[in-house]
Protein backbone atom coordinates (compact mmCIF):
# COMPACT_ATOMS: atom_id res chain seq x y z
CA UNK A 1 0.00 0.00 0.00
CA UNK A 2 1.06 3.67 -0.73
CA UNK A 3 0.92 6.23 1.83
CA UNK A 4 -0.90 8.97 0.78
CA UNK A 5 -0.23 11.84 1.37
CA UNK A 6 -1.49 15.26 1.43
CA UNK A 7 0.27 18.85 1.91
CA UNK A 8 -1.28 21.57 3.75
CA UNK A 9 -1.91 24.68 1.92
CA UNK A 10 0.13 27.69 2.71
CA UNK A 11 -1.59 30.53 4.63
CA UNK A 12 -2.07 33.57 1.76
CA UNK A 13 -1.96 37.14 3.44
CA UNK A 14 -3.22 38.41 0.57
CA UNK A 15 -6.42 36.53 0.23
CA UNK A 16 -7.24 36.46 4.18
CA UNK A 17 -7.26 39.96 6.18
CA UNK A 18 -5.05 39.99 9.12
CA UNK A 19 -6.50 38.70 12.21
CA UNK A 20 -5.57 42.06 13.97
CA UNK A 21 -6.66 44.00 11.25
CA UNK A 22 -10.37 44.07 12.24
CA UNK A 23 -10.06 45.79 15.76
CA UNK A 24 -10.88 49.23 15.88
CA UNK A 25 -9.22 51.81 18.29
CA UNK A 26 -10.85 54.71 19.39
CA UNK A 27 -10.98 57.81 16.94
CA UNK A 28 -9.89 60.32 19.92
CA UNK A 29 -7.93 60.02 22.90
CA UNK A 30 -10.70 61.19 24.87
CA UNK A 31 -12.38 58.18 26.79
CA UNK A 32 -15.73 58.08 28.38
CA UNK A 33 -14.91 58.35 32.20
CA UNK A 34 -16.33 55.01 34.00
CA UNK A 35 -19.34 55.12 35.59
CA UNK A 36 -19.65 55.07 39.33
CA UNK A 37 -21.94 53.20 41.23
CA UNK A 38 -24.46 54.61 42.29
CA UNK A 39 -25.13 54.43 46.41
CA UNK A 40 -28.19 53.22 47.77
CA UNK A 41 -30.04 55.37 50.03
CA UNK A 42 -30.12 53.59 53.87
CA UNK A 43 -34.19 53.02 54.05
CA UNK A 44 -35.33 53.58 57.52
CA UNK A 45 -36.58 50.36 59.30
CA UNK A 46 -40.35 49.58 58.59
CA UNK A 47 -41.66 49.83 62.40
CA UNK A 48 -43.33 47.30 63.72
CA UNK A 49 -47.27 47.89 63.14
CA UNK A 50 -49.43 47.93 66.42
CA UNK A 51 -51.66 46.02 64.77
CA UNK A 52 -50.06 43.32 62.32
CA UNK A 53 -52.61 41.40 61.82
CA UNK A 54 -56.77 42.01 61.50
CA UNK A 55 -58.52 43.67 64.07
CA UNK A 56 -60.00 40.73 66.97
CA UNK A 57 -58.20 37.86 64.77
CA UNK A 58 -55.49 35.97 65.16
CA UNK A 59 -52.68 34.52 63.47
CA UNK A 60 -54.59 31.96 62.38
CA UNK A 61 -57.53 34.04 61.57
CA UNK A 62 -59.86 32.86 64.55
CA UNK A 63 -61.44 35.20 66.91
CA UNK A 64 -58.83 36.72 69.84
CA UNK A 65 -60.22 35.70 72.80
CA UNK A 66 -61.37 39.02 75.41
CA UNK A 67 -58.91 37.56 78.14
CA UNK A 68 -56.05 35.33 76.69
CA UNK A 69 -54.35 32.57 78.84
CA UNK A 70 -50.76 31.82 77.99
CA UNK A 71 -50.54 28.64 76.30
CA UNK A 72 -48.34 26.86 79.55
CA UNK A 73 -51.11 27.74 81.71
CA UNK A 74 -53.82 26.75 79.39
CA UNK A 75 -51.99 22.99 79.23
CA UNK A 76 -52.04 22.63 82.63
CA UNK A 77 -55.52 23.29 83.01
CA UNK A 78 -56.06 21.09 80.35
CA UNK A 79 -53.64 18.49 81.77
CA UNK A 80 -56.02 18.52 85.32
CA UNK A 81 -58.94 18.00 83.69
CA UNK A 82 -57.97 14.91 82.07
CA UNK A 83 -56.75 13.65 85.30
CA UNK A 84 -60.31 14.63 87.08
CA UNK A 85 -61.99 12.58 84.30
CA UNK A 86 -60.10 9.63 84.32
CA UNK A 87 -57.50 9.83 81.38
CA UNK A 88 -53.83 8.54 81.68
CA UNK A 89 -51.56 9.87 79.72
CA UNK A 90 -49.09 6.94 78.30
CA UNK A 91 -46.45 6.89 75.50
CA UNK A 92 -45.96 4.27 73.41
CA UNK A 93 -42.71 3.18 71.49
CA UNK A 94 -43.78 1.20 68.46
CA UNK A 95 -41.72 -0.84 65.97
CA UNK A 96 -41.66 1.08 61.98
CA UNK A 97 -44.07 -1.76 60.94
CA UNK A 98 -46.65 -1.34 63.79
CA UNK A 99 -46.78 2.60 63.56
CA UNK A 100 -47.46 2.10 59.36
CA UNK A 101 -50.02 -0.13 60.17
CA UNK A 102 -51.35 1.99 62.79
CA UNK A 103 -51.31 5.06 60.61
CA UNK A 104 -53.25 3.06 57.70
CA UNK A 105 -55.95 2.54 60.42
CA UNK A 106 -56.18 5.63 61.48
CA UNK A 107 -56.20 7.07 57.31
CA UNK A 108 -59.16 3.99 56.98
CA UNK A 109 -61.35 4.89 59.51
CA UNK A 110 -60.72 8.93 59.91
CA UNK A 111 -60.46 8.39 63.68
CA UNK A 112 -57.84 9.84 66.29
CA UNK A 113 -55.28 7.34 67.31
CA UNK A 114 -56.12 7.29 70.67
CA UNK A 115 -59.80 6.02 69.88
CA UNK A 116 -58.52 3.38 67.93
CA UNK A 117 -55.99 1.92 70.43
CA UNK A 118 -58.02 2.09 73.39
CA UNK A 119 -60.62 -0.22 71.13
CA UNK A 120 -58.26 -2.41 70.61
CA UNK A 121 -57.06 -2.92 74.04
CA UNK A 122 -60.66 -2.53 75.77
CA UNK A 123 -61.69 -5.24 73.04
CA UNK A 124 -58.73 -7.82 73.99
CA UNK A 125 -59.68 -7.28 77.77
CA UNK A 126 -63.30 -7.97 77.39
CA UNK A 127 -62.20 -11.09 76.03
CA UNK A 128 -60.09 -12.30 78.78
CA UNK A 129 -62.41 -10.82 81.78
CA UNK A 130 -65.35 -12.48 80.04
CA UNK A 131 -65.30 -16.17 79.64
Amino acid sequence: MAKITKQQLLFETDFYPQPDGDIRKPDSVSEKPGKTKATRKVKEPVQASLQPFLPGLSRRGRPRSQNPIPPSVRASESRKRRIEVGVKRIELLLEPTVAAELDLLVGHFKVPRVEILSRLISKAAKRITVP
